[in-house]
């Protein structure tokens, strides 16, 4: 085959491996879970626990599905860069840059610094209290089996994606000298539990600006 025909077919090959719709559905699927975890847990109705297990299974089998295309997407990246001889974009190293962009309003729109995520996955060291810190979401998200690779990465940017696109989970507003602030509660399905999230998230005309996210509490 021709360089061209290589190209091409890496490009097909791509196309299809768009995790686009793994999202929403793992969107709708945590979101769901989020709604029973409560009536799941205090119920004494074996089905519905039996069926509340099955929906959580159903989402870890879809974050590996999910996970798979990513780092498949990304071989075959970094393989079109090496026979094309063609830079790759620089990467923020937590696969952030390869999520696709979504139909949002600046209401409703997640703005995350890439270098969050180095925060969230323990990778901080400007200072004491914040390496503490750093290591502290890094074990947390450890805990229900989210870990700093492209997978895990990608889990948690849909998740704080998905917390902003309602304003139900608001659970207070303030305001300083630097603007609006929003602080927000979700609950983050992990493949080994769930984990209370509380986020805090700058009004900007581009969209909410994430400033801090604090785990609460891990639930298994």
């Amino acid at each position: 085959m021709g360089l061209g025909e290589v190209e091409r077919d890496l490009d097909r090959a791509t196309k299809f491996l768009s995790t686009q719709a793994i999202s929403t559905a793992l969107d709708a699927l945590k979101e769901s879970i989020e709604i029973l975890h409560p009536i799941a847990s205090e119920s004494t109705n074996g089905e519905l626990a039996e069926a509340f297990e099955v929906w959580r299974q159903s989402v870890e089998d879809l974050e590996r599905i999910q996970q798979i295309c990513i780092e498949l997407k990304k071989l075959i990246v970094d393989y079109k860069a090496k026979i094309l001889n063609k830079d790759r974009s620089p990467s923020d190293g937590c696969g952030i840059q390869d999520q696709e962009p979504r139909d949002v309003t600046p209401k409703n729109k997640a703005v995350i610094d890439p270098r969050k995520f180095r925060y969230f996955f323990g990778e901080s060291n400007s200072n004491k209290h914040n390496k503490d810190r750093s290591q502290q979401n890094l074990s947390e998200l450890n805990s229900i089996r989210i870990f700093n690779n492209p997978g895990g990465c990608e889990t948690l940017g849909r998740h704080l994606e998905q917390v902003v696109s309602t304003d139900s989970n608001i659970k207070e507003t303030f305001s300083n000298e630097h603007g609006e602030f929003q602080i927000r509660d979700s609950l983050l399905a992990g493949p080994g539990g769930f984990l209370q999230l509380e986020t805090t998230w700058h009004v900007t005309s581009q969209g909410l600006r994430l400033t801090t996210m604090i785990p609460k509490r891990g639930k298994k």
